[in-house]
């Protein structure tokens, strides 16, 4: 059947609908600001817009109904026949700002309702409104939901919105009766379970994401809906009040659940406000605005000194501060939406079973029924608070987990302030909960560790309540993944994996020393704490953390011996990793510096696996291989120094058992590496051997024997070549960059032409190594045996060669287009070393084009230069990683008259942490006064320069 929908047949109160709509629809659009602006009231763009959004539809989909009803065309008894339902948000009473209008057309006969659909589509398309739509009859929904679960699901959606009423509750006793009868429950929540597993490994599978989908993500609305359908489908209601008063929640978990979902209400309508369409992922430059319409930079100003002057142009208008308050909110919601979907689904599933299940009594009120831990009397846990710590317990001994009832009894006490109390109170608890966070056993537990279970239940929060702060406390960086709870709990499991030493080919050396832990609770409570004085705009969150891990610790019953070493590697937990990854390893004054900051061998040893927990899981690729060796490097030597091994003359701390290996793998090594002849195989032995007599011990440690080799061949090519400059591919140990040595002359300036050609082949560096080695060492000592150089830096007065690494990938290709850039970036280094172009020219190239980077959080800029270094001045810089960036740097020490002598790499997301030991010319260090204010503001001016030069990061 046809409809006239042309202008001259539509009803009169058409044209005024569409006005009326319009008007309205504007209304609802300025509600939610599409600029940073704080709201005036941010509780308005929450659920509140989405129900108002429902309703303007309710109003418009009734009045249109009704105006087409009495046009007559179709007829009457064709509007009559029909029943107008929403599904999916819209039957949820809740639509998104920029979401479709989801309705279903229920009709006896589905072909000639097509009439209804088309008279009714086509004015709502004319209004701009986006529809998903079906017509459907009773027995195909019923039908299809069997099988397809968005139609199942669609039916715990349903809302009637105007028509034949009694339709669609014929529906509903059909499905109920049927589809989510008592008997089918069981199968359509494992449905539903497929579908949480499915999408979650779409978008990530974390609640933590730096970047997160607001609706389909982990802890997204989506698994709010999933958690309402599961209710729905039990209890024959989904709205978290009714809940309640069905006993399936307690009023605190619904208004929990509530206040999480409002969080995500209001973030989700100004991602749709500000792109004006439908999108759900809160990107960085999104968290920024949302952050200042919600009025979190103002809270964050409230915190600091109060009112602040505009911020200067090179500030964002949203303090990184407010935008680190807003995410830690969105993690404690999307946290407490995750738990609501496991605690409600679980309520929600009928078992069925009729075989008899094993109950067994284990005394104080403890049971194993069928294979889990749970209690004899719920009320134990107002009675006897520390049965819950009790429970625990015995399923990490039994290795079994605990029975959900159980579990969800525990969630819901430790909400109680008075059962967490009382919990603190008790000897027994303190007892029982050193012990558990102690604990290296697997166990079978729900969320798979001890800590991360005591974590997810509440019983770390009621045992210390000063972790809250931290539980979703995010850094807006891309660095650090987790949030601090997270990588603290994480950390804590990483040290247990290497107790138990499961992680031997990784870890060896942290896996030996975690075996000869002398005081392993105190080291378990110092990694689970290190990071808990993390205050959104605090500073030094190490002492601040020491301060309160004191307290902690004490009301713990820790001894006070165990405290003062536990606050001790709190406050130093940085220091290892800095000095790692920024100082000269080979100095002899970074050594004796760095011992004075630990408690002897036993204090080095545990700040050693404190620092290896906390940098390996602070995201999935900040423990690289380069950052170990340096990391086991200080250990060794600060290792040897504190037990006054060093030897006459000889290297300070370096093991010699693993230098020999290293020698003799590479000598092995460089014979799978192609030869011509014989002679050309004893040339190149006998170069390797001067080759790695005049390296410095750390480069044999870093690197595995198969690039040394390629290194070593590369540098005898150059040296007995025509070619100025040697470029190869050499095995990366990096599968994430692709390894480039560059061999050449040593030379003023040569690092910066290095960098200039790099920056203009469009290859990013994620990491360095600089070494110069003499080119005239014999490379065998007294008796003829092969031997490494014993210091950073070769001696004096003798021929130089350069020998630079660097881990790149192509800005567009990644490690697959790294090789394409060579035979340019050798023409280009050359171009540069012999005047034909200067390196800055050359960099320009670069930065000149390309597409715009995705928008990341902002770095500060900090410069800081140090003059404790034996023969150096170390000048390490902080700044926002972006092209052509290692070039400014080494270009501006070059015009500044300074030479280089080593330069560390180091790329932590979009932050870099460069440090170069530099001399002045005459090879002293650079003074104080002018000339070092100077070099600082020279370098300042050089970075604000690369900004201005249009570069983006």
């Amino acid at each position: 059947m046809s409809v006239d929908l042309s202008p001259t047949s539509r009803p009169s109160g058409l044209a005024e609908l569409r006005a009326a709509y319009a008007r309205e629809r504007a209304e609802l659009d300025r509600t939610a600001p599409s600029g940073p602006t704080p709201a005036a009231d941010p509780s308005a763009l929450g659920v509140a817009l989405g129900r108002r959004h429902a309703r303007l539809l309710d109003d418009l989909l009734a009045r249109l109904f009704h105006l087409l009803r009495e046009s007559g065309s179709p007829s009457r008894a064709a509007w009559d026949a029909v029943a107008i339902a929403g599904v999916g948000g819209y039957g949820r009473g809740a639509v998104a700002l920029r979401s479709d209008l989801d309705v279903r057309i229920l009709a006896r006969d589905a072909q000639r309702a097509s009439a209804i659909a088309d008279a009714l589509l086509y004015p709502l398309w004319d209004m701009g409104v986006t529809v998903g739509h079906q017509v459907v009859t009773i027995d195909d929904l019923v039908e299809s939901a069997r099988e397809d679960l968005p139609t199942a699901t669609s039916l715990l959606d349903w809302r009637h919105v105007v028509g034949d009423a009694s339709m669609s509750e014929s529906l509903w006793q059909r499905a109920a009766a049927g589809l989510f009868a008592h008997s089918e429950l069981p199968r359509f929540i494992e449905r539903l379970g497929k579908e949480i597993s499915q999408r979650h490994e779409r978008f990530g599978g974390s609640v933590y994401l730096l970047e997160p989908d607001v609706k389909n993500g982990a802890g997204g609305l989506r698994d709010l809906d999933v958690a309402r359908w599961a209710a729905k489908a039990r209890y024959g209601v989904g709205e978290f009040d009714a809940l309640v008063r069905f006993g399936a929640l307690v009023a605190r978990e619904a208004e929990e659940i509530r206040h999480a979902a409002e969080m995500l209400w209001r973030i989700r309508n100004l991602l749709h406000a500000h792109s004006g369409r439908r999108t759900d992922r809160l990107t960085f430059d999104e968290q920024e605005l949302c952050a200042g319409v919600l009025g979190y930079n103002k809270a964050a100003e409230a915190a600091g000194s109060g009112a602040k002057s505009a911020p200067p142009p090179d500030e964002p208008a949203v303090s990184p501060e407010a935008i680190e308050r807003m995410m830690s909110d969105y993690y404690r919601s999307a946290r407490t939406i995750s738990r609501a979907l496991d605690m409600i689904v679980s309520r929600a599933t009928p078992t069925l079973t009729k075989r008899r299940r094993r109950d067994e009594d284990l005394g104080g009120g403890i049971r194993l029924f069928d294979g889990c831990i749970t209690m004899s009397d719920p009320d134990l846990l107002r009675t006897d608070p520390p049965i819950a710590l009790r429970l625990v317990a015995e399923a990490v001994e039994r290795g079994v987990p605990l029975l959900p009832y159980a579990r969800g009894a525990i969630v819901r006490a430790a909400g109680d302030p008075a059962f967490c109390a009382a919990l603190r109170e008790s000897p027994e608890a303190a007892a029982l909960f050193r012990t558990l966070v102690a604990t290296c056993k697997e166990t079978e537990l729900q969320s798979g560790s001890v800590v991360r279970e005591l974590h997810d239940v509440g019983l770390l929060l009621a045992m210390i309540p000063e972790f809250l702060p931290v539980v979703g406390r995010v850094h807006h960086d891309v660095y650090h993944v987790y949030t601090v709870d997270v990588h603290s709990v994480a950390a804590v499991d990483r040290l247990a994996a290497l107790v138990r030493g499961e992680l031997a080919a990784e870890f060896g050396l942290p896996c030996r020393l975690a075996a000869e832990a002398t005081r392993p609770t105190m080291l378990f409570f110092a990694t689970l704490l290190h990071d808990v004085g993390k205050a959104i705009g605090g500073t030094d969150h190490s002492r601040r953390g020491a301060e309160m891990a004191r307290k902690i610790l004490a009301r713990l019953g820790f001894p006070p011996e165990d405290i003062d070493e536990a606050c001790h590697l709190i406050l130093k937990h940085l220091v290892m990793y800095l000095i790692a990854t920024r100082r000269d390893l080979d100095d002899p004054a970074t050594i004796s510096e760095f011992c004075h900051e630990v408690h002897g061998r036993e204090g080095l040893r545990d700040l050693y696996l404190l620092t290896v927990a906390d940098l390996s899981t602070t995201s999935p690729t900040s423990m690289t291989s380069w950052k170990a060796r340096m990391l086991d490097e200080l250990y060794l030597s600060a290792d040897a120094a504190l037990r006054g091994a060093r030897g006459e003359g000889g290297p300070l701390g370096i093991d010699d058992q693993r230098m020999a290996r290293a020698i003799s793998d590479t000598v092995g090594a460089l014979e799978d590496l192609p030869a011509a002849s014989e002679a050309e195989r004893r040339a190149q032995r006998d170069f390797l051997a001067r080759y790695l007599s005049s390296m410095p011990e750390r480069y044999l440690l870093a690197n595995s024997p198969a690039a040394i080799a390629a290194h070593s061949e590369l540098a005898r090519q150059q040296e007995g070549g025509e070619n100025s400059v040697s470029v190869a591919l050499v095995p990366s140990r990096h599968p994430e960059a692709a390894e480039l040595c560059v061999v050449a002359p040593d030379r003023p300036g040569l690092l910066a032409g290095i960098t200039a050609a790099l920056a203009s082949s469009r290859l990013e560096v994620h990491a360095a190594q600089i070494h110069s080695r003499a080119s005239d060492d014999p490379g065998v000592d007294e008796s003829g045996v092969l031997r490494a150089r014993t210091g950073s830096f070769p001696p004096a007065g003798v021929r130089l060669q350069a020998v630079d690494l660097f881990w790149v990938r192509d800005r567009s290709e990644g490690v697959a287009g790294v090789a394409r850039a060579i035979p340019k970036l050798v023409t280009d280094i050359q171009a540069a070393l012999s005047g034909q172009i200067s390196g800055a020219e050359l960099a320009k190239k670069r930065r000149g084009g390309g597409l715009r980077e995705r928008p990341t959080p902002k770095v500060k800029t900090q410069i800081s230069i140090d003059d404790r270094a034996s023969h150096h001045t170390v000048i390490e810089v902080l700044t926002r990683d972006r092209p052509g960036l290692l070039f400014a740097i080494s270009d501006a020490l070059y015009q500044l008259g300074l030479s280089i002598s080593v330069a560390k790499i180091n790329t932590e997301g979009t932050r870099v942490a460069d440090v170069f030991y530099v001399s002045e010319a005459d090879g002293t260090k650079v003074a104080n006064g002018k000339r070092l204010q100077e070099v600082e503001e020279r370098l300042h001016a050089v970075l604000q320069g690369l900004d201005g030069e249009g570069s983006v990061g």
